[in-house]
């Protein structure tokens, strides 16, 4: 019987170093222990990922674009935020939409819908397959909510991105 089922790969090496310079950041030390101790630890770290996590389920994700996606989701949240406080003073409508996104892969949808809730002026009230349940600002002056309009100003930058984070392509759904 075999302890360890733990097949090393150059990702799992890439991502204890990761963890183990992080930990030396943290701990503002380089000395030998606090080095062989970062090691050790993200290389538990790593194992035990492998070991108790469904990694199946993000194998389908470029982990390098999702790394980028964070700093373009910072940019994304400081612009809907001078949006939404533009739409405060000129008075704003709160409504209820549901929108489909392509992206198959389920981490990277619930990861849109937490993008959606961080962005100032959106909610994120339910996620049921590939329809999102979003609450939003919008215009009071405007007329009635256009569902398709609504869903690319809602998702469509933040949805374009993690497509690109996505390794298969998705096929595009059916209106």
């Amino acid at each position: 019987m075999r302890i360890f089922k733990f097949k090393l790969s150059i990702n799992s090496v890439c991502l204890a170093a990761l963890f183990a310079v992080v930990w030396i950041i943290l701990t503002e030390s380089i000395s030998l222990w606090s080095v062989a101790a970062g090691i050790v630890i993200s290389s538990v770290c790593v194992y035990c990922c492998h070991r108790f996590l469904a990694l199946e389920k993000i194998a389908d994700v470029n982990f390098g674009r999702l790394f980028l996606y964070v700093f373009y989701l910072v940019g994304q949240i400081y612009i809907a935020g001078f949006a939404a406080i533009k739409l405060i003073v000129v008075g704003a409508k709160a409504d209820i939409v549901t929108v489909g996104t392509d992206i198959e892969s389920d981490f990277l949808k619930v990861l849109l819908a937490n993008s959606i809730t961080l962005t100032p002026g959106t909610l994120t009230l339910d996620l049921s397959g590939d329809r999102l349940t979003v609450l939003w600002l919008r215009d009071k002056a405007g007329g009635p909510a256009d569902m398709d309009g609504a869903g690319r100003e809602i998702k469509g930058k933040l949805e374009r991105q993690l497509l690109k984070a996505q390794k298969r392509q998705p096929q595009k759904r059916q209106p």
